[in-house]
């Protein structure tokens, strides 16, 4: 017997206010053939309903043997030539406007299938014809342009979310917020004070805007200096797939950043290296884009070492050297990844011997070498185990004879706070996800909606009492706030 959903009338009645088309869908089980049927064929599905994008969450996938047929429409805002990707396991076509643009046909893996064609501006139709065999089954399909980056086609999805961060409701109350709980716990006294961004590319497409919203909790709080972590996102998917789409991240990010005043300290992550197909940055490139704009606005404070993305800051009048460190010199060196390289330990060294005993130290990178920072699934390889050993030796050695306020990272997408050996050191979650399975049994992680919600942690110092708290800003609020001494 036929079973027909309802076409989900309040989506079809937002769909018509807002001029967002339903992507309409009908599924015909029990499809025993290695290739797409005519569809003409078949007789009425067995499943037709509507849903918000076209890929098939939402359908179920615990069958194999199945066929669907997608039929939506695409707003096309000017004349341009559109790119189409489709990428599915098993067999799929496209058509734009009855035109077939991709054949993609047979069981078989993920297999990705391109085509462009000149739209003109208006509504295009769109169809794709999909059918699953047996074992896996996906479909994802991307279009973009010169000036569209490359997107999923999820038109509602996108409408909703460009009101949500375009409007930015979120942002100024959540940063007034935890400024409240800073301005009652700071008092009259002195403080060191700078955001953290890291992991920015988990909002995918909206990372970008992150850095902005993080920009005015720096205004807020009278940030001395801002600070990135790292995880822009060039290899990330899907700037691991789309060369245009990285360069789009890339710029925007660069954009946000030139907004801010003051300076910015940047420690490159694991995702910063690559952007889309292949291309690599090296260090040079890195130490150019995201940490030379800044060299002439610190005032002779901000030292590079060439060719390299680490160095040091000395913040004025304030006593604090703030030291950046590459975690991912990994890409260059075998199988070892997340490693702080030979040279780069000795040139710490040197600096510590060299820094003068009235001035504080903070040490900044994206990942964490003590133990809890590690993904529980990644475990390291003796060269990197190696490299984390040989620097917690060397910071436990200074913290002996001079003041170590603590090293921060980001990376593993949770909070955590260890001292160990005289020295502080704390993970700030950022805007990262994290598997529940994942986590250490100290690990925290603040499950929120990056739409609607900022994950950026407040750092602030107080020398007077030796004092070091964080604010979070957004995610977890207060519950997620850390207080140590040092």
């Amino acid at each position: 017997m036929k079973k027909y959903l309802p076409i989900l009338p309040l989506l079809l009645l937002l769909a018509s206010c807002s001029g967002i088309p339903p992507v309409k869908y009908q599924v015909w089980y029990d499809w025993p053939e290695r290739y797409l049927p005519d569809f003409s064929t078949l007789g009425g599905p067995a499943l037709a309903g509507a849903k918000e994008n076209l890929d098939l969450s939402g359908l179920d996938d615990s069958k194999d043997h199945f066929c669907v047929l997608f039929e939506t429409t695409l707003k096309v805002p000017a004349d341009e030539e559109y790119n189409f990707v489709l990428t599915t396991d098993d067999g799929s076509r496209l058509y734009i406007d009855s035109e077939l643009l991709i054949v993609n046909d047979g069981a078989h893996g993920p297999i990705e299938k391109k085509a462009s064609k000149p739209l003109c501006k208006g509504r295009h139709n769109i169809r794709i014809e999909y059918f699953d065999f047996d074992k896996g089954q996906s479909l994802i399909f991307r279009y973009g342009t010169p000036t569209i980056h490359s997107r999923e086609f999820n038109p509602s999805a996108y409408y909703r979310d460009d009101r949500i961060t375009s409007r930015k409701r979120f942002v100024k109350p959540q940063v007034r917020e935890a400024y409240t709980r800073y301005a009652a716990w700071k008092g009259d006294d002195a403080t060191l004070v700078f955001p953290i961004l890291t992991d920015v590319h988990t909002a995918r497409r909206f990372s970008y805007k992150h850095i902005g919203y993080g920009i005015t909790a720096a205004k807020m709080f009278g940030a001395d200096f801002m600070v990135n972590l790292g995880d822009i996102g060039l290899n990330a998917y899907p700037a691991t797939v789309d060369a245009e789409y990285a360069g789009w991240i890339l710029k925007n990010t660069r954009e946000q950043m030139d907004k801010y005043d003051g300076v910015w300290i940047y420690a490159p992550g694991n995702h910063d290296w690559d952007a889309g197909e292949g291309r690599y940055h090296s260090e040079q490139e890195l130490q150019d884009l995201f940490q030379k704009p800044w060299e002439d606005r610190a005032g002779g404070n901000l030292h590079l070492v060439p060719g390299r993305t680490y160095g040091y800051y000395d913040v004025p009048d304030k006593g604090f050297r703030i030291i950046f460190l590459n975690s991912s010199t990994s890409r260059t060196i075998g199988d070892d990844y997340y490693l702080f390289g030979e040279e780069e330990v000795a040139w710490l060294a040197d600096l510590l011997e060299q820094t003068p005993a009235d001035t504080q130290v903070i040490v900044l990178s994206h990942y964490m070498p003590h133990p809890m920072g590690r993904w529980t699934t990644s475990h390291p390889t003796p060269g990197t185990q190696k490299a984390n050993d040989a620097l917690m030796r060397l910071l436990s050695e200074y913290a002996q004879k001079r003041t170590i306020v603590a090293m921060i990272t980001g990376d593993s997408h949770t909070n955590d706070y260890a001292r160990c050996d005289g020295v502080n050191y704390f993970v700030t979650q950022g805007y990262g996800s994290c598997t529940t399975a994942w986590m250490l049994p100290s690990n925290l992680h603040a499950f929120f909606d990056y739409r609607q919600n900022l994950c950026i942690d407040m750092i602030a110092v107080k020398p007077s009492s030796r004092e070091v708290h964080t604010f979070r800003i957004g995610a977890g609020g207060a519950e997620f706030d850390q207080v140590f001494g040092y």
